[in-house]
């Protein structure tokens, strides 16, 4: 009779409190494990995608640089257009603007070829108040005004520095600036190598730290890389010689 009431009288009010403050303890620990997996997923995905857009910038800077050119051809009447490499020194915020054979036609019995004016520099963020955004302008039609019209693309956000670097293999220093339109040093050619150096912000995670600015890093990349065509087209005209006679 005892052995069959000390059955039926289940589990006491303690031991309930127990068993509920050990699951409580097992709930916490598997969130925490959860929660911190899911912060450094975040942190890990922002990483790749920055140095994603980074690569991506910096290979279409490449591509342009290589293509880089002058031209000393000039219509003698009425001048249309003018090639340019003029390299600002903006201080954290340098301009490039140059003429490459970059260009490619997407539509038929359109007027443009693969000569084009480019321009890399930093303007305000539309996404990220308060910030700036790395931009290509490119503009297929050449004219006098290098330095403006075409289309703006936005290739990185929430750049805080950009900064170029120019080799000049005659007096064999880096320079922080170039301008082909000035009768200086560079004349009409172009730098040796360029070296080019950007500062990004770098999302951590909102969840990560309490203080909004804990958020975010600065992270400096760069690259160099050199041009292929340092010196300006100039094709001599042809003067028919004398006619050889041929047997």
């Amino acid at each position: 009779m005892r052995h069959r009431m000390h059955a039926e009288q289940g589990f006491t009010l303690l031991e309930v409190m127990v068993a509920m403050v050990v699951m409580g303890l097992i709930a916490i620990s598997l969130w925490s494990a959860t929660s911190q997996t899911a912060k450094a997923r975040d942190i890990v995905e922002n990483t790749q995608e920055q140095q994603h857009h980074v690569r991506t910038a910096f290979a279409m800077i490449a591509r342009d640089l290589s293509s880089a050119f002058l031209s000393m051809h000039r219509a003698h009447v009425d001048p249309t257009h003018d090639t340019v490499f003029v390299g600002t020194d903006g201080g954290s915020s340098d301009r490039l603007d140059f003429a490459a054979f970059s260009h490619t036609r997407r539509f038929f019995n359109v007027k443009e070829s693969d000569q084009t004016e480019i321009s890399y520099y930093l303007e305000d963020s539309v996404a990220v108040p308060g910030a700036k955004d790395l931009v290509r302008r490119a503009s297929p039609n050449l004219d006098e005004k290098a330095t403006e019209g075409g289309r703006v693309l936005v290739l990185l956000h929430d750049v805080e520095e950009l900064d170029f670097e120019y080799y000049d293999a005659t007096a064999q220093e880096w320079k922080t600036e170039w301008d082909t339109t000035q009768f200086t040093g560079e004349g009409s050619i172009l730098p040796y190598q360029i070296r080019v150096r950007l500062v990004a912000s770098e999302r951590l995670g909102q969840q990560m730290f309490q203080r909004a600015d804990e958020r975010r890093r600065s992270v400096t990349y760069g690259t160099q890389f050199g041009i292929p065509m340092r010196q300006a087209i100039w094709f001599k005209p042809y003067i028919p010689g004398p006619t050889i006679p041929v047997n």
